[in-house]
């Protein structure tokens, strides 16, 4: 039998200057036992050796156990410490755990029964799971850079061509780790580890069929969110979220308006006179006379770039939203006078209330008649010629699109800055849009790069069946991926970044909806309206509109041109024989140009401050 006990050290080894405050490692019952240094929490086994160590806010814990083994989640489960004993006593096996029908939430999953392990992240990968090997046997942590110090790992080089991509690299080239011998594990699946030590990977988590109407689905997806965002809030206390004045952060707000938290609301204004958040944000805010709303001036606003020659947060992978810490920072620090536990997002809403075109593809075959009105609708917003979008809408599978990305990568060779997103009617009806090639990748990037695509193009499978359901999951993966590492940059200045339009169950309910009603060129988020049409005040629902950001984007890039380009002087980048530092240079200079994109270069920026935040690790 075995059973587990909880230690509190404040250390099991030299911490290193630089180290998250949110992590865990899940370890082997074995001897000798490595564990990674600062860790403050720890499980034990029977045996005493330590189970999970790492360091987590006391309330982000909830564990369980009997004879039989033990169950522990991580993250925001709303359950008890004898809900979940009674979940862990009524399973026959690890495999009997389906802890997420059970428990609503965002968690990991970390459970042993019988001396079998599971470890297990969320579905959409708001929470991921990386593995690596320790004297043979497997050890699993929440973050790759944990597992890279513990190992000693080094880069990969060409996960970081990758990551130099705009927006990103397609999958499954967007989830390589960055640290060589480092695996991240599919959200989708699961680790299992027998007793004997060997391990394997289940699947527990499928896409649901979108079979129901708009009406249908509105109500389940309303309960979802109304569950999601009541795991959140029902603590008590206060807690502070996003009013943007969009559909998304308005609909948690007012979702979280009605629990028993003090809600802190916060509204950054944008440098753009043009932006109409402030209209919108106020509107919401007065149909919320409890909330207290604070206001965050365009002059208090940092810009995108703004202290990026700064940032030091130590994240576990190159991530472009690093060049808007600042602004993340800034919001923080004003809610922080309140001292709230969370910090409440409307992370997720574009991916499950937004369809991409592509759902035309799969329309036309089953109701053509709809699928016409709708191209119609989509032609009129951006201007699609008729003949290049019948094309498109031809039978073709995920092979053949990455086959023609790695035969246009060619034309990135030829030093185009704009490189080869190509026409949007082409492309935005595709499986998946194509990432820009920046031209200042030198010609090893490009041959690293041309070689993963072209492997990918022999033997990927995508992540579903169909051009929408696949283009749902990835967005539903980016997004999470998103969250996570804003998560990451946060954890510095806290309180922790919650994200419930990301739960399984509120992904679960809107992609049970059919795609031409979850969306509609004829009407912005249209699903999220009618779910939330007894919520939010009818003035806030007729909101059509989304801010455009590109007009801050280039005033961040012209206000620290000069910071950029003496960041490319002495480019680790560069050292690792990626990019040109003299293009990358120029583009820095000329980036805020009409015909050039301010966005290209963040991925590049944001590797770069990645590469130095290391101190050296794993550098050449």
């Amino acid at each position: 039998m075995t059973t587990f006990t909880v230690a509190h050290r404040r250390d099991l080894g030299r911490s290193p200057s630089r180290r998250p405050t949110c992590w865990f490692v899940v370890l082997a019952d074995q001897d000798p036992v490595v564990t990674p240094a600062g860790a403050r929490h720890r499980l034990c086994y029977r045996s005493g050796r330590p189970w999970i160590v790492g360091d987590w806010p006391d309330s982000a814990l909830v564990s369980a156990t009997t004879g039989r083994g033990g169950l522990a989640l991580i993250g925001c489960a709303a359950v008890s410490a004898s809900g979940l004993r009674r979940l862990l006593v009524s399973a026959r096996d690890v495999h009997d755990l389906d802890v997420g029908h059970e428990v609503a939430g965002d968690y990991h999953v970390v459970a042993e029964i019988d001396g079998v392990a599971r470890v297990q992240g969320s579905a959409t990968g708001t929470r991921r799971i990386f593995t690596t090997r320790l004297a043979g046997r497997v050890v699993a942590a929440d973050r790759a850079d944990v597992l890279a110090e513990l190992t000693g790992a080094g880069l990969d080089r060409t996960a970081l061509a990758l990551a130099l991509l705009d927006p990103s690299a397609p999958y499954p080239l967007d989830d390589i780790v960055p640290w060589t011998s480092i695996d991240a594990l599919a959200p989708d699946h699961y680790l299992v580890v027998d007793r004997d030590g060997r391990d394997r990977q289940v699947r527990w988590w499928r896409q649901p069929a979108p079979i129901l109407s708009r009406a249908q689905g509105a109500p389940i997806l309303r309960a979802a969110m109304a569950e999601a965002v009541g795991a959140r809030v029902a603590a008590g206390r206060t807690v502070s979220a996003d009013l943007s004045g969009g559909l998304d952060s308005t609909s948690v707000c007012c979702l979280a308006a009605r629990g028993p938290a003090e809600i802190v609301a916060v509204t950054g204004l944008a440098h753009d006179p043009g932006h109409d958040d402030r209209v919108w944000a106020a509107r919401a805010a007065a149909a919320m006379p409890g909330i207290t709303w604070e206001i965050l001036p365009a002059a208090d606003l940092p810009l995108v770039f703004d202290g990026i020659a700064t940032a030091d947060e130590p994240l576990d992978r190159p991530f472009g939203g690093i060049v808007d810490r600042a602004k993340l920072r800034a919001s923080l620090l004003r809610v922080a006078l309140y001292d709230p536990r969370l910090h409440l997002t409307g992370f997720g809403g574009d991916e499950i209330a937004v369809a991409a075109p592509n759902y035309l593809a799969d329309l036309l075959a089953r109701r053509p008649l709809t699928a016409v009105r709708h191209l119609r609708g989509h032609r009129a917003q951006d201007g699609w010629p008729w003949a290049a979008s019948a094309r498109m809408l031809r039978r073709r599978d995920y092979q053949d699109c990455l086959g023609d990305m790695a035969r246009a990568l060619a034309a990135a060779r030829r030093g185009d800055l704009r490189g080869g997103r190509g026409a949007p009617y082409v492309t935005a009806l595709d499986w998946t849009m194509p990432p820009v090639v920046p031209g200042w990748l030198t010609g090893a990037a490009l041959d690293l790069v041309a070689e993963a695509f072209a492997q990918a193009a022999a033997r990927a499978v995508p992540l579903a069946p169909t051009r929408s359901g696949h283009a749902d999951m990835f967005a539903i993966r980016a997004g999470a991926a998103t969250f996570r590492l804003f998560d990451q940059i946060a954890d510095a200045v806290g309180p922790p970044l919650a994200a419930p339009l990301l739960d399984e169950r509120v992904v679960r309910a809107a992609l049970a909806v059919r795609p031409a009603e979850r969306a509609s060129p004829e009407e912005y988020k249209p699903l999220l309206k009618e779910a939330m049409r007894p919520v939010v005040p009818a003035a806030a629902l007729r909101r059509c509109t989304k801010a455009d950001a590109s007009a801050e984007e280039y005033r961040g890039l012209r206000a620290n041109q000069d910071v950029l380009v003496k960041l490319c002087d002495d480019s680790p980048l560069a050292d690792l024989g990626l990019i040109e530092p003299a293009v990358l240079r120029e583009a820095c200079r000329q980036g805020a140009a009409p015909d050039h994109r301010a966005e290209a270069l963040q991925p590049t920026i944001a590797t770069d401050v990645w590469l130095r935040t290391l101190g050296g690790v794993g550098r050449p």
